[in-house]
């Protein structure tokens, strides 16, 4: 785990320093496993989002059943409200602070409901998502990386190469 978060943390420094700062309309999808961000166990979601036509669609699910296991764990299905292909140069069309954070990936910005009894409410997240290529051209593993920035989950914050499959789509398909 250790490991995984110095390089998500080079990753991070990395993508602050291309000035990336453009986001054009995308389509990705995925699901899969990542470690948990208890340290043991899994954290497993599943999401599609979808902004080619102009009009964003999509539903994000995630649970970290061994974080604050005691309570439930973390627990959320979403609503997306933005999928924005974040690109480290180019002509994008839409500016997104955050992309700065997710050069090259796509960045879910979603509205959650907790569906734990045990933390109820509702709130706010976004996701990093990055598909590195499928079976023998994948440049490396897909990845990851949700924040909870507001309701039950506040301060939630999870990443890891992913045990399943990103997969980015052209808005052609």
């Amino acid at each position: 785990m250790k490991t995984n978060i110095k390089v998500f943390f080079l990753l991070i420094f990395s993508f602050a320093i291309t000035g990336c700062n453009n986001a054009t309309n995308g389509k990705v999808t995925g699901g899969g496993t990542i470690a948990s961000a208890a340290g043991e166990g899994k954290a497993n979601f599943g999401f599609n989002g979808d902004s080619c036509s102009g009009q964003v669609t999509g539903k994000f699910n995630f649970h970290d059943k061994d974080f604050g296991a005691e309570t439930g764990g973390v627990k959320m299905n979403g609503t997306v409200k933005a999928t924005d292909h974040c690109v480290a140069s180019g002509t994008g069309t839409k500016l997104n602070t955050m992309c700065s954070q997710c050069a090259n990936g796509y960045l879910i910005t979603l509205d959650y409901k907790s569906t734990n009894p045990k933390k109820k409410g509702n709130g706010s997240a976004m996701a990093c998502v990055k598909d590195n290529g499928q079976g023998m051209k994948a440049t490396s593993s897909d990845s990851i990386w949700v924040k909870v920035t507001s309701g039950p989950y506040s301060g939630y914050n999870n990443n890891g190469n992913v045990q399943g499959n990103i997969k980015a789509h052209s808005c052609d398909e």
